[in-house]
């Protein structure tokens, strides 16, 4: 993986953006040796030669059992930690309450070693943070890009959050345990990642409307791969060595983009927050939702639609959008929402009174924003090829359902997106419903 080993443990100025760059992660590796070589990758590093390995039932199966064994054969002393199952059923989540748990069965020293996809790997770096303790992480599938972030994304209090992490000091894993994943965890990994371009349209839009940040080294980071899974997306399908593969090493790299941007948002938009949504909308009604990456795969076909009837003609006139928290869908998350919600109202105001004042603007944005989001049928087809979730019965979720994720996303967090601008310019609520039909019902 050449692209993601020239960004390993690097340190530059950037001359597109004028920051400093930098990722911690001091080794990536894919290869058939890579879990039973662990301990001396580690000894190598000059990291805890006492390991603390933390996995849930199934990445324990998946490949915990052969972490355990490799520290084993290299005779060096350990721990197993297992993550339970909530006692209502299913599998672990990351929220407050299980790192809660998590932390105190946790012994004081030791590497941690999490195992597993996104909630253990979250769980572990979550707590690693806090410690300001070094961990390592073997995925045991391609299914979402946190495992170079330095971002964790809990639910606290209810809530879906973004808080800062810390980054894996080592990502280790071979093919055969990312080949043998759940095809709906390789899929939900994809949907993950064709999230970049709208996204990165999102960015872009904070920087041209507000003069925020934004560097387009970052937001580039995985263009050269790219081809490589959307050209081919039946590799996905099928599993195969050189689809899982290209899919890991596009994750790893748009990790490291928002790591290098120090901001999840060259890899997380309005996609994102309408997944974030259904998750809470499930946790309110006590009903299960689908893979994260699987519904930010359908909501990013949404977005990208969406971004096209944006900048399908001039906004006849601009109004705020602001809207109030509506406590009878947030129920007993009103309050936390309101806190977030506030801030995006105050947003949204601004980005009116923004372009209203300078016409000019409005094309600036557009001419702007307009290359980097993707087709929706192009995101659809590819997600369509690999087998991913395109359409909304393939995550469980009824049209209703996913319009009130839609017309509510906005509320949970401050950063401004393409679901704000279409408010400003009537495209929101007024075509929902059109955009939902025409895209994601068949």
């Amino acid at each position: 993986m050449k692209s993601v080993d020239r960004y390993v443990s690097t340190a530059a100025d950037c001359s597109a953006c004028g920051r400093h760059h930098q990722v911690r992660v001091r080794e990536v590796r894919l290869a058939d040796s890579a879990i039973a070589a662990l301990p001396e990758t580690i000894a190598r590093l000059g990291l805890e030669r006492e390991a603390v390995v933390v996995c849930d039932a199934r990445t324990r199966a998946a490949a915990g059992a052969d972490v355990l064994r490799a520290f084993g054969a290299a005779g060096g002393r350990h721990r197993d930690v297992l993550i339970p199952d909530p006692p209502a059923g299913g599998s672990p989540v990351c929220d407050d309450q299980t790192r809660d748990a998590l932390r105190l069965r946790l012994p004081g020293t030791g590497l941690l070693v999490a195992v597993g996809a996104g909630v253990v790997n979250d769980l572990v770096k979550w707590i690693a943070a806090d410690a300001g303790r070094p961990y390592v992480v073997v995925p045991t599938a391609a299914s979402m890009n946190g495992y170079t972030s330095a971002n964790v994304a809990p639910m606290i209090r209810g809530v879906k959050c973004l808080i800062p992490g810390c980054e894996a000091v080592a990502v280790v894993t071979t093919p055969r345990v990312l080949q043998a994943a759940p095809a709906a965890m390789t899929a939900a990994g994809l949907g993950d990642v064709l999230a970049k371009p709208v996204s990165t349209a999102d960015w872009m839009l904070n920087h041209v409307l507000f003069n925020e940040y934004y560097c387009p080294v970052c937001a580039d980071l995985i263009r050269e791969i790219e081809p490589v899974y959307m050209a081919a997306p039946e590799q996905l399908a099928a599993q195969t060595a050189a689809g899982i593969e290209a899919l890991f090493e596009a994750i790893i790299l748009t990790g490291f983009s928002m790591t290098m941007a120090g901001t999840s948002s060259p890899a997380s938009g309005a996609e994102h927050l309408i997944s974030h949504t259904l998750d809470m909308m499930a946790l309110r009604d006590g009903c299960p939702h689908d893979l994260h990456g699987r519904q930010v795969g359908v909501a990013t076909i949404f977005c990208a639609a969406l971004y096209e009837a944006v900048f399908e003609r001039p906004p006849a006139r601009i109004r705020p959008g602001v809207t109030a928290t509506d406590s009878s869908f947030w129920e007993r998350f009103t309050e936390v929402v309101a806190e977030k919600h506030v801030l995006k109202q105050q947003r949204q105001q601004e980005a009116a009174d923004l372009l209203r004042a300078a016409p000019g603007r409005w094309d600036a944005i557009r001419a702007a924003v307009s290359p980097l989001y993707r087709p929706p049928q192009v995101i659809k087809e590819v997600l369509r090829r690999a087998g991913a979730a395109h359409r909304l019965s393939d995550i469980g979720v009824t049209r209703d359902r996913f319009l009130a994720a839609v017309l509510h996303a906005h509320e949970v967090r401050e950063r401004y997106t393409v679901l704000e601008l279409a408010r400003s310019v009537g495209v929101l609520p007024e075509a929902a419903g059109d955009l939902v039909d025409r895209w994601l019902l068949a």
